[in-house]
């Protein structure tokens, strides 16, 4: 081990190993000691500090159960490509209308402000997630999760460069949380879901047989239509009875795991995020209105994370309770075999 860092590298160390369950520490924490100091003996601080995060980032994968061998990891890995082909349907019509938005952004004597920054933020995302689905097509699987995160990040970006905009055209207007949520919701979801897949599964769930591409096209469609058509076109009653009912579909594809079928589950999870969100965005008044009334603008936002995060736990305990088929049974085996 470099003998310019090992003080640094021991506490480094011992803290990426508290991150994993006792059990598992106790098992193998000298093992991972032993592999630890192998790589980095010789190595200078960034690498080190690099196998160091390495260490508690699968220790992180181990506690939440989202590893190569887990249910989790797999689930992720077999929603990864929907994620992808339903996030770029979302980014499409914005691509498609960039040449229009470049010449309307112009400044006009009613709104002189120059639009153009905010036309270029928003071509990010969907820059971004075609060069996912490009990594993933080519297998660069690392490539494909580093590119996810950073469609997430553009999402928000661009939400920030519409608010320093609007700032500059009327000073003093309030940040407008809701539209943070309704534009950077779902895609700071989807970010997460690819990003969260273990890389080294990713090869077993990309198409390999042109049939195993159907799926992830017909959704790249239909998400590409419904952001085409734009909001619905309908009563608030009926849009929120729809988004509610379609949310809950989305839950209840987790029964799937019942009999270890992995594609269903991993469909709806791909579209729970845009469900997800447009349901808070619409039962958010009738539902979660006290976060609104203690913390106004911020209220949406709040509405959203709490959200996000009880069906973030909802979708985990599922996966942990319903699944009770080995990871290699033939069930689980086609399903990843058929992406």
């Amino acid at each position: 081990m470099n003998t310019g860092t090992t003080g640094s590298t021991s506490r480094g160390l011992r803290l990426a190993l508290r991150v994993y369950p006792a059990t598992y520490r106790a098992e193998r924490g000298e093992e991972i000691t032993a592999v630890h100091a192998d790589l980095t003996e010789g190595a200078g601080r960034l690498a080190t500090a690099r196998e160091t995060a390495g260490v508690a980032a699968y220790g992180l994968r181990v506690r939440t159960g989202l590893t190569s061998g887990g249910i989790g990891g797999q689930l992720l890995a077999t929603t990864a490509p929907l994620v992808a082909a339903v996030a770029l349907g979302q980014q499409l019509p914005v691509l498609w209308h960039l040449p229009q938005s470049w010449q309307t952004a112009l400044p006009t004597a009613d709104t002189p402000t120059n639009y153009r920054p905010e036309v270029i933020a928003s071509a990010f995302p969907g820059v971004l997630w075609l060069l996912v689905v490009a990594a993933l097509l080519l297998r660069k699987w690392t490539a494909a999760r580093i590119l996810a995160a950073l469609a997430g990040v553009a999402v928000v970006a661009e939400w920030l460069v519409r608010s320093h905009l609007i700032q500059a055209w009327a000073p003093g207007m309030p940040p407008d949380y809701t539209d943070l949520v309704s534009t950077a919701g779902a895609g700071v979801l989807w970010a997460l879901l690819v990003f969260a897949a273990p890389g080294d599964l990713l090869g077993s769930t990309v198409a390999r047989r042109p049939r195993a591409a159907v799926l992830p096209a017909l959704l790249l469609a239909a998400s590409t239509l419904v952001h085409s058509a734009g909001v619905i076109s309908a009563s608030q009653n009926t849009t929120e009875t729809l988004s509610a009912t379609f949310l809950l579909l989305g839950l209840l594809s987790l029964a799937f795991l019942r009999w270890g079928r992995l594609l269903p589950t991993a469909t709806g999870l791909a579209i729970l995020p845009i469900v997800f969100t447009n349901a808070v965005l619409l039962l958010s008044y009738h539902v979660f209105s006290w976060f609104d009334y203690w913390l106004g603008d911020l209220g949406m936002l709040v509405n959203y994370v709490v959200g996000a995060t009880l069906v973030a736990l909802l979708t985990a305990g599922a996966v942990r309770f319903l699944y009770h088929q080995p990871s290699a049974s033939p069930e689980a085996s086609s399903d990843l075999s058929a992406q």
